[in-house]
């Protein structure tokens, strides 16, 4: 009875193992002598960044082809070797593809980046040239950039003759019409004129009101209203909700600067 039960149990085993081999799939490989593959899985840089690199390594001199692929435009970065050919010689172990993020100033989001290696170079790809494993990278570029968003309220600071004058809160009115244009009532204060000359009965008098516009660079022009207000010129951060400018003015007698930063509420 024990080798009737012994040999059944080693039939049901060799069927098990049967079944398996039949519903598995068996992957047999033949490595080339000469194969590049990726090395590097993923990459990532920042769009004001310097670069980011995908690592090649090559069993073999000669050339492997390469693909870039992305959503987005060729113009958010730029690649090394652009032909989209790496060329090995003899001794080289690895080489770079390498992505150069373009900054620009715009809230476009993240771009990704897919680098394959392809057939065509006298290399086979992937790992012992079968091209299944290790041909497919992706880099991502993160966009450093905010979206302009211009508070109604702004927290004003003003500096002029090397010393801070008071500081006042602004309200930025949007012209009609327009984009990223505002008229303030008073760019340098209500109080800065007193506060200038030491004379309290300026209180509220040459207020300098002025129309701010922020440029699609993110520079800002100001226009005085008025032939006394000069206007000025200056920056704005969007992810600040910051603008900095800087003032003429033909109110006074000297020559002077006003320099104002505007931070949003």
């Amino acid at each position: 009875m024990k080798n009737r039960i012994y040999i059944l149990s080693f039939s049901l085993v060799l069927l098990a193992i049967g079944l398996v081999s039949c519903e598995d799939e068996v992957v047999i490989y033949n490595p080339d002598s000469s194969f590049a593959q990726l090395e590097s899985a993923s990459a990532s840089v920042a769009e004001d960044g310097d670069t980011a690199s995908i690592t090649v390594t090559s069993s073999a001199a000669g050339t492997v082809n390469f693909t870039v692929s992305s959503e987005a435009g060729s113009d958010r970065y730029s690649i090394t070797p652009a032909n989209g050919v790496l060329e090995f010689t003899e001794g080289d172990a690895s080489q770079e593809i390498v992505v150069t993020p373009i900054d620009n100033l715009d809230n476009d989001g993240n771009v990704e980046i897919t680098i394959e290696l392809v057939e065509g170079g006298s290399l086979s790809i992937g790992t012992g040239g079968e091209g299944l494993f290790k041909k497919s990278a992706t880099v991502l570029i993160r966009d450093n950039d905010c979206p302009t968003v211009v508070s109604e309220k702004y927290g004003v600071r003003v500096f002029a003759f090397g010393e801070e004058a008071p500081s006042y809160t602004a309200t930025l009115v949007p012209v009609a019409g327009t984009d990223n244009q505002f008229t303030v009532a008073s760019a340098w204060g209500p109080t800065f004129v007193s506060w200038a000359t030491g004379d309290s009965q300026y209180d509220n008098r040459f207020l300098y009101p002025a129309t701010i516009t922020i440029n699609d660079d993110f520079t800002v022009t100001v226009v005085g209203g008025g032939a006394a207000y000069t206007g000025g010129t200056g920056t704005y951060s969007a992810c600040d909700d910051e603008f900095s400018f800087t003032l003429t003015q033909a109110i006074f007698s000297s020559p002077f600067t006003v320099d104002v930063v505007m931070t949003g509420n």
